[in-house]
């Protein structure tokens, strides 16, 4: 192999690692998620909570998971190419900014927000007033999660991935740490939200000093500057106003969506649309984050070699092996969701504070969420490929689009189909997003073999059809025998079920897709598998 070879390894093989990180921080999140609905259900503390935690959330999502840390990378590799020195202080100049940005931003909020959220999210004066004691301190993790990004965003412009991964799993971890040690001290459901909130904050400034000490440590550490005339402030935040633009929408939207549903509930009291939202989407998050995030954060340092090295022609093949990498793990995902959803909801939330009505009420929402799942994972991929070219003024136009259709299709539906509609909408928006991301990067000279990628992504189906098959015979043949016996037989209570149901209807339909797509010779199963296979021939012979 030569030495250009082993460094263009592709993004799809690199992201591998950086998905099984992600993968343990979303299991972490999934217990954390379990202990959220058994702690509080879908009553009014955990819907104020769900309210209150959007607000930074969104800009966790919009800053830590993309968008913002995207924009700054082929900055800083900019500079890196003049020099390491002049790349730290670039760096910390940004930091410096962000930080006066970002402080005057929290103290704005925290003064205005007990006048604008009560009418916002409607509801009784105690509901509103709950909504805003529990924003007030959690909307110090803006702070701490947009400044961890570009610690991170540091680290993944050298393919440093795996400190950058820990920062959810530290955020999960302080989750639990309250869950099982604190809350036996404490029985009053309005204390234990409050000390969850706490301890949520605290572990977010863990996840600050852990991303410093690691860019520090590798000798990137910034040098912080508060120099507004410094060349680098205004071209960085020329291009960083458009990509959170960009992705803002993407997270006001999901804001949009909670005060809909927080309307929806107020509308139909005993719904608990808000939390069964907030629940449904989060479960579509796991491949999403799995997949998407390792992607796109992985395609751009690549993205950005090929343009530095004069190899452009190297750019519509990456983009495409990408995508076809992402519809390999995401299609599955959809429809394991779509057909399994009922019983993935009880085996992770059911118990305590969550009932089966509940369940019910999460499972539409989750349906057609699960249908946009590839959707939102190629759109964190392509958007990625814009900001290689140092375009986020297209995505931001595209996105501002999805957002009002977005907006239209929930308002037009809700009175038919309650919170679901909201679901639909955001599913719809995704697909639209994706076509025109796709149609747009012509403008810089990518012509997508989209042919090439129709052809592998129609290849994938003989094996979606059998994992499709067997879910379907899992969860509506056996699953009803598995309850009948289990109960009967071992007196195992409904969650314990469900889990187990779950292993059976799971574990042989990823050991069918694998083997039907082995069997087909996908070229993406041999990624995750081909080194498996090889290593098992060599012990063999």
């Amino acid at each position: 192999m030569t030495k250009q070879a082993k460094g263009s390894e592709s993004s799809a093989r690199r992201s591998l690692a950086l998905s099984f990180y992600t993968f343990l921080s979303r299991i972490l999140g999934l217990v954390r998620d379990h202990f959220m609905a058994v702690s509080f259900g879908t009553g009014m503390v955990a819907s104020a909570f769900s309210v209150a935690y959007r607000l930074p959330n969104m800009f966790r999502n919009l800053l830590a998971e993309g968008t913002l840390s995207q924009s700054f990378m082929p900055i800083f590799s900019e500079y890196e190419k003049i020099g390491i020195l002049e790349a730290r202080v670039m760096a910390g100049t940004v930091l410096s900014f962000l930080f006066l940005c970002l402080s005057l931003f929290v103290a704005l909020f925290w003064f205005f927000a007990a006048g604008f959220l009560p009418a916002l999210v409607g509801g009784s004066p105690e509901y509103g007033a709950l909504v805003v004691e529990l924003s007030l301190v959690l909307f110090f993790l803006i702070m701490t999660a947009s400044l961890s990004s570009i610690f991170m965003s540091i680290s993944n412009s050298h393919h440093n991935y795996f400190v950058p991964s820990l920062s959810p799993i530290i955020l999960n971890f302080s989750y639990l740490i309250v869950f099982i040690f604190i809350f036996p001290f404490y029985h009053e459901i309005r204390e234990k939200v409050f000390v969850l909130a706490y301890g949520i904050v605290t572990g977010g400034v863990l996840q600050l000093l852990v991303q410093a000490w690691y860019v520090y440590k590798n000798g990137y550490g910034p040098i912080f500057r508060l120099n507004l005339k410094h060349p680098a402030i205004r071209k960085i935040f020329k291009l960083m106003l458009p990509a959170a633009l960009g992705g803002s929408f993407y997270q006001i939207g999901l804001l949009v969506d909670i005060f809909l549903a927080n309307y929806i509930q107020n509308q139909n009291p005993g719904l608990g649309a808000v939390v069964s939202l907030d629940y449904s989407q989060r479960l579509v998050q796991l491949p999403t984050g799995i997949i998407g995030v390792a992607l796109a954060t992985t395609i751009l340092p690549s993205l950005l070699k090929d343009l530095r090295e004069g190899r452009e022609e190297n750019v519509p093949k990456e983009i495409s092996d990408v995508l076809s990498f992402a519809f390999f793990l995401t299609l599955p995902a959809s429809i394991g969701l779509a057909v399994l959803g009922e019983t993935v909801l009880d085996s992770i939330y059911y118990g305590g504070r969550w009932d089966h009505l509940a369940t019910i009420t999460a499972f539409y929402p989750l349906v057609f969420y699960s249908f946009a799942i590839p959707f939102y994972s190629i759109n964190k991929v392509l958007v990625s490929s814009y900001y290689a070219f140092s375009d986020t003024k297209t995505p931001l136009r595209i996105q501002l689009v999805s957002f009002f259709l977005s907006i239209l299709v929930s308002i037009g539906l809700m009175f038919f189909l309650k919170h679901s509609a909201i679901a639909l909408a955001s599913a719809l928006s995704a697909s639209v997003t994706s076509s025109l991301l796709l149609y747009y990067l012509k403008a810089h000279q990518v012509k997508i073999p989209f042919l090439t990628v129709w052809f592998r992504i129609l290849k994938m189906v003989p094996a979606l059809f059998g994992l499709f098959l067997w879910l379907v015979v899992s969860e509506w043949i056996i699953k009803p025998f598995l309850v009948t016996y289990l109960s009967d037989s071992f007196g195992l209570g409904f969650a314990n079920v469900s889990r187990l149901c779950l292993v059976v209807s799971i574990l042989p339909a990823v050991v069918l897709y694998f083997t039907v797509a082995g069997i087909t010779k996908l070229p993406e199963a041999d990624i995750i598998l081909g080194r498996f296979l090889r290593k098992f021939r060599k012990k063999a012979s």
